[in-house]
């Protein structure tokens, strides 16, 4: 599966389920990814974000904001 994020004023960001683990939770969209020992953690708040859309085989979802 792939999520993008699409950020108010236009940019927009998008990851792999194999490589990151996506979560959403009351405080916005959390993405840990792992790289080799290196572990980077990313929080994108929900007053950031105009658009999710996640995208994999048989499934497809769009959550606006």
């Amino acid at each position: 599966m792939r999520t993008e994020i699409h950020l108010v004023g236009g940019e927009h960001v998008s990851f792999d389920h194999a490589e990151s683990d996506v979560r959403m939770n009351h405080l916005g969209v959390e993405v840990v990814h792992t790289e080799g020992d290196d572990v980077i953690r990313v929080l994108f708040p929900w007053t950031r974000i105009e658009r999710v859309e996640q995208r994999g085989p048989g499934v497809t979802a769009v959550y606006k904001f």
